[in-house]
C-alpha cells in the first residue's frame, strides 16, 4: 500500500447477543419482539457493572436510557466512539449479522424451519448422509410437534437423548436427534460416548456438503455434542459447549475479509466468527476457537500486548457465551454477570493496546433473556464502541443505518473503501 493506514492493527469483536433495544424498522417481521431490549431488560434483574464500556459511552446509547448500573463515583470521562447499528438484513441469525458487519447484506433469506419444521427431504438427506459416514443404518428422531426447541430440553426429553445413547449398542439403527430454532440451521445432537468427537466433525462436514449440493439455502449446520451430566443423578445430559462446531455457508458475495486478504493484510479470528463466513478468506492456522469466552478474551488481551509485530493486521472475533449459555436459556442474572466479566477483560485489552491499534466492539443480534414468548434471538439494534489510544475525545456515532458501516470503516482505513459497496464509513469521525 502506498500510504500507511491511520490504524495499523484493527480488531472487530462481536459480543454475541448483546442487543440494546427493539429494531423498529423490522417490527412487522418480528411481532413477538415488541419491547425487547437484552441489556436494559436484564439489568432490571442484575445491574450492569462495566466501567470500561461505560467509559466508551455505554449508558449514553439510545435504548439504554433506563439500564440499571452500579453507580460510579465522580463523573465518567468518555474517550472513544459509541453508537448503535441497525439490522437491515433478512433473518436474525449470527451468519446474517456477521456477514453484514463484514459488508454483505443478506437479501435472499435463508430457509427457516421454526414454524413448518424440517421438510421430509431435508430429514432424509441428513439420515442418508449420517448413515454413510457411520456405515450404519440411521433413524432420525425429532421433538414432538415442533423442530424449534431449546437444546437442553431437547436432549433430555424422554425418547430423544436416552434413545440415542441406548442405540450405541447392537447392530440396529443408530438414533440421531436433530432440531432447529428460529434461525436457519440444522442442529445435530450427538453424545460423545456414542459418536467420537472426530466423527462428529466428519458428520458435520458431510451434512454441510450434502445440503449445499442439493441446493438447500440453509445458513448453518451446528454439531451439538453432549454428555452425561455428572451433577445430576437422574441420568440427564448436558451439552459440551466447548466442542460445538458450526459449519456456515459461503456468503453470496465477497466480504471485507476477502478484500483484505487480496492486499496482503494478515487475517486472524477468535471464537466462531470465521465459521459465520464459512472460513472464507481465513487461514486455518490463524483461527483460535478456544473453549470459553474467558479464554477468548485472554487471547485478545495477549494479542494487543504483543508488540513484536505492529504491522497492519485485522482480527474478527466472536464471544458466544451471552447467547449460547444465558440468552437462549433465559437466564437474565447470569447474562449480566457474563457481560460484566467481559467488560473486565475489555478494560485489560484497552490498557494493552499500542497507539496505532483500533478496537471496534459490537454485536450480531439480540437475545433478550427476559423474553418468554420464545427462546430464540430477538429483533434488536446492537451497540458499537470504538477505542484507540489515538482517540482523545467523546464521539457520538449516533444510530447507524447499517451493520456494514463497520466494514466500510475498516476498508477505508486500509485504503480499499471502493471494494465495499454497502455502508458508510465513520473513520474520519474518529480523528
Amino acid at each position: 500500500m502506498a500510504e500507511a493506514p491511520l490504524f495499523s492493527r484493527v480488531r472487530v469483536t462481536v459480543i454475541d447477543a448483546a442487543g440494546c433495544g427493539e429494531a423498529l424498522n423490522r417490527q412487522q417481521d418480528f411481532p413477538l419482539d415488541i419491547g425487547v431490549n437484552s441489556l436494559s431488560n436484564a439489568s432490571q434483574i442484575e445491574p450492569v457493572n462495566a466501567p470500561a464500556l461505560q467509559s466508551l459511552g455505554l449508558t449514553l446509547l439510545p435504548g439504554l436510557e433506563n439500564m440499571r448500573t452500579i453507580p460510579r463515583q465522580g463523573s465518567v470521562e468518555i474517550k472513544g466512539a459509541y453508537g448503535v447499528l441497525t439490522p437491515t438484513f433478512k433473518g436474525n441469525g449470527s451468519p446474517e449479522g456477521h456477514q453484514a458487519l463484514m459488508g454483505h447484506i443478506v437479501e435472499n433469506p435463508y430457509l427457516l424451519f421454526d414454524k413448518t419444521g424440517f421438510p421430509q427431504e431435508v430429514v432424509d438427506l441428513v439420515r442418508d448422509t449420517v448413515s454413510e459416514v457411520m456405515d450404519r443404518k440411521v433413524e432420525i428422531v425429532r421433538y414432538p410437534g415442533t423442530d424449534d426447541v431449546n437444546g437442553v430440553k431437547f436432549i433430555n426429553t424422554p425418547g430423544i437423548g436416552d434413545r440415542h445413547y441406548a442405540s450405541k449398542e447392537g447392530d440396529g439403527q443408530l438414533v440421531i436427534p436433530i432440531y432447529a430454532s428460529s434461525d436457519s440451521l440444522i442442529q445435530i445432537a450427538l453424545h460423545e460416548g456414542v459418536v467420537p468427537y472426530e466423527k462428529i466433525k466428519e458428520i458435520g462436514k458431510a451434512v454441510r456438503k450434502a445440503v449445499n449440493e442439493k441446493g438447500f439455502r440453509i445458513a448453518r449446520i451446528i454439531m451439538r455434542p453432549f454428555e452425561d451430566d455428572p451433577d445430576q443423578k437422574d441420568g440427564s445430559f448436558r451439552r459440551v459447549s466447548k466442542h460445538r462446531i458450526d459449519f456456515g455457508v459461503d456468503p453470496d458475495e465477497l466480504t471485507l475479509i476477502d478484500f483484505l486478504k487480496e492486499v496482503g493484510i494478515p487475517i486472524h479470528g477468535v471464537g466462531k466468527a470465521a465459521s459465520m463466513l464459512n472460513f472464507h478468506g481465513f487461514d486455518e492456522e490463524r483461527i483460535f476457537k478456544l473453549d470459553s469466552d474467558e479464554r477468548r478474551m485472554e487471547s485478545i488481551v495477549a494479542d494487543f500486548a504483543d508488540y513484536s509485530d505492529l504491522g497492519p493486521a485485522f482480527s474478527f472475533d466472536n464471544l458466544v457465551g451471552l447467547d449460547e449459555l444465558f440468552g437462549h436459556r433465559r437466564k437474565a442474572k447470569e447474562y449480566i454477570d457474563h457481560f460484566n466479566m467481559l467488560a473486565k477483560y475489555i478494560a485489560q485489552g484497552m490498557l494493552a493496546m499500542a497507539k496505532d491499534d483500533l478496537w471496534i466492539i459490537t454485536a450480531d443480534h439480540g437475545n433478550d433473556p427476559t423474553q418468554h414468548k420464545h427462546n430464540n434471538h430477538t429483533n434488536e439494534m446492537v451497540p458499537i464502541f470504538v477505542f484507540s489510544p489515538k482517540i482523545k475525545k467523546s464521539i457520538n456515532l449516533g444510530a447507524r443505518d447499517s451493520y456494514a458501516d463497520v466494514a466500510k470503516t475498516v476498508a477505508e482505513n486500509f485504503r480499499i473503501a471502493d471494494k465495499i459497496k454497502n455502508g458508510k464509513s465513520f473513520l474520519r469521525e474518529l480523528i
